[in-house]
């Protein structure tokens, strides 16, 4: 049975919080599909972004050379759309300002069928695209539903990247159309253990059968404004635009005699055991809630068998959506890192320096130069037990890389490491170590720019001994 499932739905142990139960219900105004289940969907219909389902970019992404400051101030919902709008707005540094919205930390999937209804922004420089991205926070690989250059906007294309960077590769096809500023058109594509389709309103545009990617895969909609695909804006581009969503559906296939299991948190993350594509009938699945520093676990909701323990186990006997309630916990280490001076082996350039991994500010960063090995370390000023790390990365995150304290900032211990490090929030509970500097040490990039930190936060307490 294990061996023959292709499908995935779980929602894997992430470090960051799982999708709220709002995120994987199906709602009245998503249309079933015969044979296939409706695992999770936006219809856009609130007033404001649902920050459960979605993680709003707020950065100067260093990539291809794009010109776009991402803000949360061009990402809103309007007439129940989403919309990303792109602007001629210095910020950041950056000539222009747009919107970047994903799923990452809060939804993923292997395999199943993806739906965007959109109306597409224009006009040279422009390029707004809905794709996908693996969760483990490495690049290649890359599925791209929809792509398109701002000046020829009646060209989509579709594109599966693979390989190992830096040799990687990819396989893309164009499809000429009408034109897609103009109007709604939905974009789709289907994923499976052999085969990728794209579908533009309903049909066949595309496919590929190589290079498959077999794990799994958050969600992307951005418009980025110039860099390496359309060129730079210029006297003919119109601004602003507005990217228009109406709606993301994900869909899984119907395999009779088999349930998904969608796990689903807040302040915490759930982890599954075994993670399988799909569970038989009567199959045990071991779930162990791991609250996110600073809370601790109040109990199960969605089967009234899990009682009140953790870990639970939960036998499969349908589909089943179960979701982990935490609260705040008084007893939890603090944060003794805000405001602490801290230092870098190098820095990008003199906007991002090592400071701003303390200041609190997620619209700051330190960002290295574009090499291994890398690290920024903190001076808490004193000698402190150690006992939890937040790494808020950007895009440009650590995939393998050490946390080491020391005394003196010259000789260091190692009190964890990893090789894959999935970039994002990523928290380091159960830490026995003391010292009065702590320091990430990457010696491997997740991309090939160099290490960026948003925060780099240290839990504690005074140490007494």
């Amino acid at each position: 049975m294990r061996k023959k499932i292709a499908y995935i739905v779980v929602l894997l142990c992430l470090l960051l919080p799982h999708a709220s139960e709002s995120a994987v219900q199906n709602k009245a105004s998503a249309p079933g599909i015969k044979g296939w289940y409706l695992i999770w969907n936006d219809e856009f219909n609130g007033d404001r972004i649902d920050k459960s389902k979605w993680y709003v970019e707020d950065a100067a992404l260093v990539k291809n050379n794009e010109q776009q400051y991402y803000t949360p101030k061009n990402v809103y919902l309007k007439d129940g759309k989403l919309i990303l709008k792109s602007a001629k707005q210095r910020m950041g540094g950056r000539p222009y300002t747009s919107g970047l919205v994903e799923t990452k930390g809060r939804f993923t999937f292997q395999y199943g069928r993806v739906e965007v209804r959109a109306k597409l922004p224009g006009t040279k420089g422009l390029w707004p695209a809905h794709w996908m991205m693996p969760e483990r926070g490495s690049w290649p690989p890359e599925i791209d539903i929809m792509e398109l250059v701002g000046n020829k906007p009646n060209v989509i294309h579709m594109t599966n990247h693979y390989g190992v960077w830096p040799h990687n590769r990819y396989d893309t096809k164009i499809y000429s159309g009408p034109d897609y500023t103009r109007d709604f058109h939905v974009f789709a594509l289907e994923w499976d253990e052999e085969e990728i389709r794209w579908y533009i309103d309903g049909v066949k545009r595309s496919s590929v059968s190589r290079n498959v990617p077999k794990e799994p895969f958050y969600i992307i909609l951005n418009t980025a404004v110039g860099g390496i695909m359309p060129g730079n804006p210029d006297a003919t581009t119109v601004f602003p635009q507005y990217h228009e969503i109406d709606y993301v559906r994900v869909y899984a296939k119907e395999i009779p005699g088999t349930y998904f299991l969608m796990t689903s948190s807040e302040n915490g993350k759930i982890c599954v055991d075994p993670r399988l594509p799909r569970y038989g009938k009567g199959e045990k699945v071991k779930l162990t809630a791991v609250p996110k520093i600073g809370y601790k676990f109040a109990g199960w909701q969605g089967d009234p068998s899990l009682g009140a323990g953790n870990p639970a186990r939960v036998i499969m006997t349908k589909h089943k959506k179960i979701s982990a309630d935490f609260t705040t916990d008084p007893g939890a280490p603090k944060l003794i890192s805000r405001g602490k001076e801290a230092a870098a082996s190098s820095s990008e350039n003199e906007s991002v320096p090592a400071n701003y991994t303390t200041d609190g500010d997620m619209n700051s960063r330190w960002s290295s130069e574009f090499f291994d090995p890398q690290w920024v370390y903190v001076d808490l000023g004193k000698h402190y037990a150690i006992e939890a790390i937040r790494l808020e990365w950007e895009t440009a995150s650590g995939k393998a890389y050490k946390i080491q304290v020391s005394d003196d900032a010259k000789e260091w211990m190692t009190v964890y490491s990893t090789e894959k490090g999935a970039g994002s929030t990523e928290e380091i509970a159960g830490l026995n170590a003391a010292g009065r500097y702590v320091r990430m040490y990457g010696t491997e990039r997740s991309t090939k720019y160099g290490y960026s930190l948003y925060e780099f936060e240290i839990f504690g307490k005074e140490d007494v001994n």
